[in-house]
């Protein structure tokens, strides 16, 4: 199943296109940054959010993804490429380990 999420940041000032695909546990998002260059932007990955952030010379568009649902997390393999002012990230998604309770 593949499904495309809503956006969360009307403030985000690039087209985002957020897109789950299930079947091969991937997330992948685009944003067209153009005129912005690699060199302007951050990107950082945490277990269960995407952080963008593009510097524009008098202030920084900063947008935080959390699009996936509590039993999911990213796991290790992540690509990111940023080609003629379109970023393209591919997260791999797992499952969340359940932290075991002690007695």
């Amino acid at each position: 199943m593949t499904s495309a999420l809503p956006p969360e940041s009307a403030s985000f000032p690039f087209p985002t296109q957020i897109v789950y695909e299930e079947s091969a546990n991937r997330l992948r998002v685009t944003v067209d940054v153009a005129p912005a260059t690699v060199d302007d932007l951050t990107v950082e990955v945490g277990p269960s959010r995407l952080r963008i952030a593009v510097d524009r010379g008098d202030e920084i568009a900063d947008r935080t993804i959390t699009p996936l649902p509590r039993h999911l997390v990213f796991g290790d393999d992540r690509e990111g490429r940023c080609n003629n002012g379109v970023l393209s990230l591919s997260l791999e998604t797992r499952p969340r380990r359940r932290s075991r309770r002690t007695r």
